[in-house]
């Protein structure tokens, strides 16, 4: 009976466990430095924003609008992205509801949360970029328009 509850009580993950457990390091690793760098554009995009860079510029009236309305639709895009992860994100919760309400499955729900939670980084991690991009170019844009 010793010897039972000494194995329950040290579980060691299986060698694909700790892979799939790596590949979730790697993935929020990554994940990390892109929020990272979508902050940084985004205090960027604030700062010139209180400039007026399109004073130094000549732009004419019809320039101006096809500019501001491109501006426009890269941040509905951004926002469609935001929206997306943060639907992702919540989505995790359910296997880790699940563990906390039902019994003898723990280890499979959290194995199932870890896979979610590495493909999902990954997905967060494109969406990064690409709002990375996005904001690049409205920053451009702005600098452009503004």
């Amino acid at each position: 009976m010793d010897k039972l509850k000494e194995m329950l009580t040290k579980y060691e993950f299986t060698e694909e466990e700790n892979l799939l457990l790596s590949g979730l390091a790697r993935g929020l690793l990554k994940l990390g430095v892109a929020v990272l760098i979508a902050g940084v554009l985004l205090v960027i995009y604030i700062v010139i924003s209180f400039f007026d860079p399109g004073a130094l510029l000549s732009i004419s009236d019809t320039k101006y609008a096809v500019l501001s309305a491109a501006d426009y639709a890269l941040w509905v895009l951004i926002s469609g992205l935001v929206i997306y992860l943060s639907i992702t994100v919540i989505k995790l919760s359910v296997p880790i509801r699940l563990i906390t309400k039902t019994t003898g499955t723990d280890i499979s729900y959290l194995m199932s949360f870890v896979k979610s939670l590495t493909r999902i980084a990954g997905l967060s991690f494109m969406s990064l970029i690409a709002i990375c991009i996005l904001l690049l170019i409205s920053l451009v844009l702005m600098i452009l328009v503004f």
